[in-house]
């Protein structure tokens, strides 16, 4: 098997046989494709929130409380005052005198029961209630905006011309 020997340097005019001789120098070229990407305005697109109110009849209930007072006749001794208490769902306010025996003493001479009556009373009522929507519009050529929907493309695209890619 031979082995070519190549010329060191595009001046050396020597052939595979070691002669010096006219040798052709064929530049070689190579060409290279970048592909990128580029950001242009395709168009402007705004948003905003639109509150729409309308009435709604929802139904609450009223809660009352009232206090039936009774009177309950005690008539016994007591050894001091006390203060107003609970006892169940009742208040219990004692009520005292003082009583001339031989001796005096405290007496506790009655107790006024405050018995809580709850009333629930269902009304029905008719109150605004808001709600917010989105609105999404395109700038159009002539400087007025449009609505789009929000699924819709937000600008449109314009494909390249297939005439001007021919050419190239």
């Amino acid at each position: 098997m031979q082995h070519s020997q190549r010329p060191s340097s595009p001046d050396a005019r020597t052939t595979a046989s070691g002669q010096s001789g006219n040798a052709t120098v064929v530049p070689l070229t190579e060409e290279r494709v970048e592909i990128g990407t580029a950001t242009t305005p395709a168009g402007k697109v705004r948003v905003r929130i639109e509150i729409d109110e309308h009435r709604q009849r929802i139904t609450v209930d009223d809660v009352r409380e009232e206090y039936q007072p009774t009177v309950r006749a005690v008539g016994k001794p007591a050894d001091g005052r006390r203060e107003p208490y609970l006892d169940g769902d009742e208040v219990v306010i004692p009520v005292y005198e003082e009583r001339v025996v031989v001796e005096r003493r405290l007496f506790l001479k009655e107790e006024i029961r405050l018995r809580r009556a709850r009333h629930v009373f269902r009304e029905d009522h008719d109150v605004p209630v808001r709600r917010e929507r989105a609105v999404f519009e395109r700038l159009q050529a002539d400087g007025s905006w449009r609505e789009v929907s929000p699924g819709a493309p937000v600008a449109e695209h314009t494909e390249p011309d297939s005439s001007a890619a021919a050419r190239e």
